[in-house]
């Protein structure tokens, strides 16, 4: 059974910002990519920004964290989904030029802070952790590396939850 409309549009905006970045995704390319009527993006979100924000909210579905190891979703984000994780970073640019998509990316963002703090890191060196790995996966990401040291990651993290950070 093929998915409805919204679900493609939002798989389309997805890759064709993995592929092209922010630039490629128009209205017009991703109602092509997904193989839809012209308006559908507009019936569907209302618009371009719509869009975006149903962007976020499909990316963060697909990344709610479970109880998989770090270096094992590291390994699948640099891996098979390193196209979305590409995705990933195209929106927290964009959101870092508009407020609606950075409330939603931060909240998401949110949701691995809380695991961290959940295992003992206070808030504030849980948040500077998310953003170590960030940082550390689109480091790998630009030298097309399948895979990060996570030692000095690791060391942090012990020091924080041992409260020396």
């Amino acid at each position: 059974m093929e998915k409805p409309a919204s679900e493609r549009l939002v798989a389309a905006g997805l890759a064709l910002l993995a592929d092209k970045g922010a630039a490629g995704v128009t209205v017009r390319s991703v109602e092509g990519r997904a193989r839809v009527p012209h308006g559908s993006v507009r019936h569907h979100f209302g618009g371009l920004d719509g869009l975006r924000h149903a962007l976020v909210d499909g990316l963060l579905a697909r990344e709610a964290p479970g109880d998989e190891p770090v270096a094992e979703v590291l390994r699948r984000w640099l891996g098979p989904d390193a196209p979305i994780v590409r995705a990933r970073y195209e929106l927290m640019l964009m959101a870092s030029r508009d407020a609606g998509l950075r409330t939603k990316v931060l909240q998401g963002r949110q949701v691995f802070v809380d695991q961290l703090v959940a295992l003992g890191v206070s808030s504030v060196p849980a948040q500077s952790l998310v953003a170590m790995l960030d940082g550390l996966v689109l480091d790998a990401l630009l030298r097309d590396a399948d895979a990060i040291d996570l030692t000095l990651w690791q060391g942090a993290l012990l020091a924080a939850m041992t409260n020396k950070l």
